[in-house]
């Protein structure tokens, strides 16, 4: 499993047991999507995993912009689980 992989499944794992709903992504004949949507209580968020030290390529930085300039929505990336826990708000203040 790739890196990115372990960080998504882990991400997913405990987004869900926290209430989330999770989608894979894919715009089909459109490339850049975010890997996945997250939704819980009216809140909206796409997230892109990336392999540790990696940044969304400049398709996907521009896919990214779009779905946030056009449809209002919550778009991140992140490498690490950390990250990804604060973006969907995993993490206790106590925790961190």
């Amino acid at each position: 499993m790739r890196p990115e992989e372990r960080i998504e499944k882990a991400t997913c794992k405990e987004a869900i047991r926290a209430g989330w709903r999770t989608f894979k992504l894919s715009f089909i004949g459109t490339r850049g999507a975010p890997d996945r949507i997250f939704g819980r209580g009216g809140r909206t968020v796409l997230i892109e995993f990336k392999a540790p030290g990696e940044e969304p390529t400049r398709q996907q930085s521009k896919r990214h912009r779009e779905l946030v300039d056009d449809f209002g929505f919550e778009v991140y990336w992140a490498d690490n689980l950390d990250d990804a826990r604060l973006i969907l708000d995993l993490v206790e203040l106590s925790d961190v």
